[in-house]
């Protein structure tokens, strides 16, 4: 295991904020000069466990799901791509758990997580609209709703899966996505009509 991954593991476990130098060495077995002479402070080395986090968000969540066609196949691919990463760390979503850490501490990892959310926020809507360009949603969506939507989707299944552990947690998700996609599928007449319009197969 890297340096890096170590450190992931241990911040979603104990939170960003108590990942040091210190307890990085420890955790790993290397000497603090060594980590200190790599990463130069401990607010570097949390943005580089962000970026590593990220990193992987972005080639085992997004990337996979961008591989799937457009609509709700897509938004679909993406949920259940998020859940396994969450559940791939010790103790779930590290983005998740951070901006806990550092909501109200103004500085450089703190505009870094931030950076990362709004990326985050803005292919939720990406992926919202694409759905409307597949036609699998109605044209009036507000995308930004639907983002703030999915989120809080998500942000309610780390929840209960890291905390309450609840045994029905799974079928629960798919009860609130299922209720969620519906709320902004479009109706089989308005669909029907695109296609006509489009001059595609009914």
């Amino acid at each position: 295991m890297t340096i890096l991954e170590t450190g992931l593991d241990l911040a979603s476990r104990v939170g960003l904020e108590a990942v040091t130098i210190g307890s990085l060495a420890k955790a790993t077995g290397m000497s603090k000069s060594g980590l200190f002479a790599h990463f130069q402070s401990k607010e570097n080395l949390q943005i580089e466990l962000l970026r590593h986090a990220g990193e992987m968000f972005a080639r085992d969540v997004v990337a996979p799901a961008l591989r799937v066609a457009s609509g709700e196949q897509r938004i679909r691919a993406l949920v259940a791509n998020w859940i396994c990463y969450a559940r791939s760390l010790a103790g779930g979503c590290i983005f998740v758990t951070a901006s806990s850490d550092f909501k109200d501490r103004p500085g450089k990892v703190r505009n870094f997580l931030l950076s990362q959310q709004v990326s985050w926020i803005d292919c939720l809507r990406r992926v919202a609209w694409s759905a409307v360009v597949a036609g699998d949603f109605r044209s009036d969506i507000d995308c930004d709703q639907f983002a703030f939507g999915l989120y809080s989707l998500l942000l309610g299944f780390h929840l209960y899966d890291t905390l309450l552990d609840s045994a029905d947690t799974d079928k629960r998700q798919e009860v609130a996505l299922d209720q969620l996609l519906k709320s902004y599928r479009q109706t089989a007449a308005a669909g029907k009509s695109r296609r006509e319009e489009s001059g595609l197969p009914a």
